[in-house]
């Protein structure tokens, strides 16, 4: 799998537990890219666009997004604006805010993002977020997690998730990577006509 890392402001692939996730998720065989995304203190949301798909090029169902902090949202354009062979496997977000009312992230969140055509930009999405989280409050999550029918973690410590090591995050990351993906429709649902003979 490539696992694409997003962070957020004020940010970089060097701080909290970029580095750390980065090295544990390479020793199980796996590719990742961590973008520096430009001027982290004055986030532009185009720039950042840009520079994202500019490092990825194209996604491909072997490919996982991970957004934290206001890389959360930022997945989510990113998401809109790239080009993908087939559908990455998942988007997976990191105490990411819903929407912040300061002016400077506004376009971050005041878009024209269709959530109901995001949902099929992944083939799922999980949502981590401490309830704890003094930064962004839990109920930012709990939006996420409903309008994307996603998988939702909230443990009751964790704060922002800033710290260098996050086994948790490694976990879920590791759950989604072993889920099979269902190609078909309906495929993993069970069948109440099988006894039914044509």
């Amino acid at each position: 799998m490539r696992i694409i890392g997003i962070h957020g402001y004020k940010s970089s692939p060097r701080m909290h537990f970029w580095p750390w996730l980065e090295d544990e998720l390479k020793k199980r065989g796996h590719e990742v890219l961590i973008p520096e995304l430009p001027d982290p203190e004055n986030p532009d949301p185009e720039a950042w666009t840009k520079a994202l798909v500019e490092a990825t090029r194209v996604l491909t169902d072997n490919d996982i997004i991970v957004g934290h902090s206001l890389g959360g949202p930022m997945a989510l354009r990113f998401l809109e604006a790239v080009e993908a062979r087939t559908t990455p496997k998942a988007c997976v977000l990191i105490s990411a805010p819903w929407f912040i009312k300061d002016d400077r992230f506004r376009g971050f969140f005041l878009s024209d993002l269709d959530h109901d055509v995001l949902m099929w930009r992944a083939s799922r999405f999980s949502v981590i977020h401490a309830k704890d989280d003094k930064t962004i409050p839990v109920e930012h999550a709990q939006k996420y997690a409903q309008v994307f029918h996603a998988a939702l973690a909230t443990p009751e410590t964790g704060g922002h998730f800033q710290d260098p090591i996050q086994p948790l995050l490694l976990d879920v990351i590791e759950k989604v990577i072993a889920e099979p993906l269902v190609y078909a429709p309906g495929k993993s649902l069970p069948d109440a006509f099988a006894d039914i003979l044509l």
